[in-house]
């Protein structure tokens, strides 16, 4: 016997009360002792012994009544094992059918979502007339196709029916939360819940132990047979994250066995703009990861797309992955200050073949890698005095060197620039008006300057974000102790809250600050450019000219590539030209703040191709407005490939794209053990043998469905003892009467 209300069953204590009364009463009654009357107590002691037995019966039935009423309140049923109980009691079930995309895979008896689907169509033919069903599918989000319990079968076999696997990957906790929850409004006997998987193991990953919450009978239902064998691609990275035209890049691809056997022979291909371009091969050993590099020059500037492929096996969804790149071509730089010789050499070398022979030497020597940017710099010096009316349209990039002041019409430049969605590079030292430049730290500069710093000995940049484009053409271990720049002087600065640092020196002082307006990025190095011209007296007293350094960057091989690194950043950060990309089911956001306000349409391409492609292979797409403040936000990445957005600007039609590739995490295909999964959710048997499987036995189904509710037995029961015991009081009354 079980029962739905189990609450109630503490409204077996209220039976105690009528013998609580009856006990109180008893101390409550005086015996006095009359002469006169003690003859007749002596005849009447056989009656008074039956009108006590009458009593306790009277007792006893109001006892039972109260009992029965609270037991009557708390539904009991009787369940299989008792002859009244071999009726079939309704019936209300949540199927969970897994639709990852690791159900994509070819067994050998067939597709294992195929069967998931069979084996869910068999539960819900044992269901009867009068019985609900609501099936939700499940990946990483549960996707309720009825979120209430529905006597309507046939649609939910419909919906069974019309299931496709998804891209998703796998968390099996969500789901069989919002099974809970939809079984818990049920006032069913039978409440079962039943989970299609094939409990591969990243599902049930970073969640502890699930309670039963709605009381269900759960049961597993794998649908894996054998041991799966399974490769993917996990990650591509490219070698530099800021990448030129002409320029060799190099494409870092991890390619992953998942297999308890070794794999002999696999393809890797890359495709770019629909069309092959390389293919090598590959083996790796069991439970291998491997890393296979390739290289490939982009002769056009702009975004490039393409994918990369392995050769088929049973499941292919993860045998593809997509990328976005652009391709940077020419930066315009205007480089101001006084002395920008030395900074516009340094930005292309190639305009003397002397220093650029000297430079590239010292980048072998210490850097181990090439020249990369300077054939796309090109830059352009002017006086701050000059600076103030000069024409900005055709320069991408504007660095600050040492420009001791910002007037009125510099900063008006600047910030119209900013606006315009262009960047800023700022070299500051002890030479820097703080005072002045502390104005600017509430619209564009990223920190405020405070005291100057002098070090003795020297200080050296000691950490950096290995991450940040900026940095990652660096070796891992950080700038060399032996090659580092040193620096004797500095600004204490104070970052704006808008602002992150990029780099320290070792104490801690900020080197590289960064603070982004909308599509602009405004870079401030803790260092200057330029040697200052001091007066100091000889050893003869005469006064002499002397020339202070406040850094050695000039000569130091780490400086050129920094500085082409920070140019290429500056001129691409943050305009949705970077290595884009996500997973599927994440949110894109992108910034067009010259397009705020508008709309946007969005296409999943059918085919891979360039960026100059005329839109004739894509789907009719998805139009998302772009907020006010340019943020553009687009959730509809559910399958995997290339998205062209497509926006109006200024009577223009402005083009860019992103890639989604699927979780790389559910390719592995390893299993939870069915033991340890039941004692995660509660389920009551992993091991029947009549009613776990691929198969479903529609009698053995029924037999563990009967069941019988006697709570209207009960409540009749009652109304029989109440009647009893009115009537065996009424009766004492009157024989009372009669006796007296």
């Amino acid at each position: 016997m079980a029962f739905l209300n189990p609450l109630f069953l503490f409204g077996l204590l209220a039976a105690g009360i009528p013998l609580i009364i009856h006990l109180w009463n008893r101390r409550r009654v005086v015996t006095i002792d009359f002469s006169s009357l003690m003859f007749l107590m002596a005849a009447h002691r056989e009656n008074a012994r039956r009108f006590q037995l009458r009593q306790l019966l009277i007792l006893l039935l109001r006892m039972a009544i109260v009992a029965l009423i609270a037991l009557a309140l708390a539904r009991p049923f009787l369940t299989l094992g008792l002859p009244v109980a071999s009726v079939r009691a309704k019936t209300d079930l949540v199927i969970v059918l897994d639709n990852s995309y690791s159900m994509a895979y070819q067994d050998v008896d067939g597709i294992r979502f195929e069967k998931a689907k069979t084996l869910a169509i068999d539960i819900l033919d044992t269901l009867r007339h009068g019985d609900s069903a609501a099936l939700i599918l499940m990946s990483d989000i549960p996707n309720p196709i009825f979120r209430q319990l529905t006597p309507d079968l046939e649609s939910v076999s419909a919906a069974i029916n019309a299931a496709e696997v998804s891209y998703r990957a796998t968390n099996v906790q969500p789901s069989l939360e919002l099974a809970h929850e939809i079984l818990a409004a049920s006032e069913q006997l039978n409440k079962e819940l039943y989970l299609i998987s094939d409990f591969a193991e990243n599902g049930w990953k970073n969640w502890g132990r699930l309670l039963n919450r709605s009381g269900a009978r759960i049961s597993l239902l794998p649908v894996t047979e054998g041991e799966a064998h399974n490769t993917n691609i996990e990650e591509i990275r490219p070698s530099n994250q800021l990448i030129g035209v002409n320029l060799p890049l190099q494409l870092n691809v991890t390619t992953a066995n998942h297999s308890v056997a070794s794999l002999a022979r696999n393809m890797l291909t890359l495709f770019i703009g629909g069309e092959k371009q390389k293919t090598v091969s590959f083996s790796a050993a069991a439970n291998e990861s491997l890393n296979t590099t390739l290289t490939y020059n982009f002769s056009t500037p702009g975004t490039h797309t393409g994918y990369f492929t392995l050769t088929e096996d049973r499941l292919n969804i993860d045998n593809r992955r997509y990328f976005a790149l652009n391709i940077i071509g020419e930066v315009r730089v205007l480089c101001v200050g006084e002395q920008t010789e030395y900074l516009a050499l340094a930005l292309n070398p190639g305009k003397n073949s002397r220093q650029q022979s000297a430079v590239s030497n010292q980048q072998r020597d210490f850097l181990n890698a090439p020249l990369t940017a300077d054939t796309m710099i090109l830059p352009t010096q002017c006086t701050p005095a000059e600076f103030e009316t000069f024409p900005l349209e055709d320069y991408d990039v504007i660095i600050l060197a040492d420009v001791s002041e910002i007037t009125a019409p510099i900063d008006a430049q600047i910030q119209k620039f900013i606006r315009h969605g262009k960047s800023v590079i700022a070299f500051v030292s002890r030479y820097s008006d703080t005072d002045n430049y502390n104005q600017f730290s509430d619209t564009w500069l990223p920190a405020q300057l405070g005291r100057t710093l002098t070090w003795t000995p020297p200080r050296q940049i000691r950490t950096y974000r290995e991450t940040h484009p900026i940095f990652d053409i660096f070796p891992s271990e950080g700038f060399s102790m032996q090659y580092a720049p040193q620096f004797h002087s500095g600004v204490a600065l104070s970052p704006t809250s808008e602002s992150r640092i990029i780099a320290h020196f070792d104490d801690d002082t900020p080197f590289l600050i960064e603070r982004s307006h909308g599509t602009s990025t405004v870079l401030l190095y803790n260092c200057g450019l330029l040697t200052h011209q001091s007066n100091a007296p000889s050893r003869n007293a005469t006064l002499l000219r002397a020339t202070t350094y406040t850094n050695n960057l000039f000569v130091n091989p780490y400086f050129l590539p920094m500085l082409q690194q920070s140019v290429l950043y500056t001129a691409t950060a943050n305009s949705n030209l970077l290595t884009r990309g996500g997973h599927i089911g994440d949110t894109y956001t992108a910034r067009y703040p010259q397009s705020a306000g508008g709309k946007a349409t969005i296409r999943l391409k059918t085919t891979v191709d360039t960026w100059h492609n005329d839109g004739s292979d894509v789907d009719n797409g998805t139009v998302v407005p772009i907020a006010e403040d340019g943020t553009l936000r687009f959730q509809g990445t559910e399958r995997p490939g290339i998205y062209q957005v497509e926006i109006q600007t200024q009577g223009r039609l402005q083009r860019d794209f992103f890639a989604v590739n699927v979780d790389a995490a559910e390719a592995d295909l390893a299993r939870i053990p069915l033991q340890q999964a039941a004692a995660r959710v509660g389920a009551r048997t992993t091991a029947d043998a009549e009613t776990e499987g691929t198969t479903v036995e529609a009698d053995a189904y029924n037999v563990k469905r009967h069941g019988r509710e006697i709570w209207g037995e009960l409540l009749l029961l009652t109304v029989c003892l109440m009647l009893l015991e009115s009537f065996l009081s009424n009766r004492e009354k009157a024989v009372t009467i009669g006796e007296a």
